[in-house]
């Protein structure tokens, strides 16, 4: 006897970070329709945040994605909302492709998390940020790219919090640069806060320059180029993978500016960002190496970063509604 498809409708419902955040993904046997889609400009005060809405198609085969951007850079004024999709946009999950919903929000108050120390049993989260945040007790706030190890791995999905977004409210300030919240248990389990996770996209050709090659018969002024590429936020050391050279321990090398590309965790790696920045002690400095293996990759030290995710004031919230077709 067949079965005839059945329709269920969802309201998804969620505040809206800065930097990137999926919103939807179609599930397994389904397709989908989202027929209304909305953002709200929630700010205390002035405030005039911009977002970006985006269909993401993946090829299940290969990863390849593509981004739609159904808005670009839509600016919500004061205690108004923006209307993203008011109509049909149909979403699809076939042995083929993926369809997902993205959400980019950008805004002002944000701040670079340094450290965050979670307490379980309790769920109070104490973050300290870079610079001055200007909050005060019981005012909202968002979170994003918060990077956790966990000593209970079973079951745990991702290692970026939070997932899915949700707004929290400011508990104590004990100083000017740091907050307490409320954020919720995890049933015993302890997280660890690690700086943001880079990872290496590309390499402009011939960006590493031996500045000092005695003993490796490199002279002064030969490149090589990176394939490969990996960051220790906590040691500081970054290690180049370029392929065979004889550099020996002690040689000194300059990294190009702006030649190494990485994603990182902080935006869900939506942006791209070069490295070294004319602002990075990288730049222009000559790099004492370590041979790291096999005559293929070397090591050098570009300085230290706690850096692993934003905050800010909540200012924005999203509401959708979807009508799922089950096709099972």
């Amino acid at each position: 006897m067949a079965i005839a498809p059945v329709n269920k409708f969802l309201n998804v419902s969620v505040p809206v970070a800065p930097g990137l955040q999926k919103l939807y993904e179609v599930p397994t046997g389904t397709s989908s329709l989202l027929l209304y889609a909305q953002v709200s400009n929630v700010a205390v005060g002035t405030t005039y945040p911009t977002v970006t809405f985006i269909q993401r198609r993946e090829q299940r085969s290969t990863g390849n994605s593509r981004d739609i951007r159904v808005i670009k850079d839509a600016e919500i004024p004061p205690n108004d909302a923006l209307i993203m999709v008011d109509g049909r946009i149909v979403l699809e999950k076939t042995p083929l492709v993926i369809d997902k919903v993205y959400i980019s929000g950008t805004q002002s108050g944000v701040n670079t998390v340094t450290n965050a120390a979670y307490d379980e049993p309790t769920g109070i989260v104490t973050v300290t940020t870079m610079s001055d945040h200007g909050y005060n007790a019981s005012e909202q706030i968002t979170m994003g790219g918060l990077y956790f190890t966990c000593s209970g791995s079973t079951g745990i999905t991702t290692n970026i919090f939070p997932d899915p977004q949700q707004a929290y409210v400011i508990d104590t300030v004990p100083s000017t640069t740091s907050f307490s919240a409320d954020i919720g248990r995890s049933k015993g389990y302890t997280h660890i806060y690690e700086p943001a996770v880079h990872t290496f996209v590309r390499g402009t050709p011939q960006c590493v320059e031996v500045v000092d090659g005695s003993g490796s018969g490199h002279t002064t002024g030969t490149k090589f180029s990176v394939w490969k590429c990996t960051y220790n936020p906590t040691s500081g050391e970054l290690t180049l993978t370029i392929g065979a050279n004889s550099l020996v321990n002690g040689n000194t090398i300059k990294i190009a500016d702006n030649s190494l590309v990485f994603t990182c965790t902080m935006d869900n790696d939506y942006t791209e960002h070069s490295y070294p920045r004319s602002t990075d002690p990288a730049s222009g400095s000559n790099l004492t190496l370590a041979v790291a293996s096999a005559n293929e990759s070397i090591r050098v030290n570009v300085g230290t970063t706690n850096a692993g995710g934003m905050v800010a004031p909540l200012q924005m919230e999203f509401i959708a509604s979807i009508l799922e077709n089950s096709n099972v």
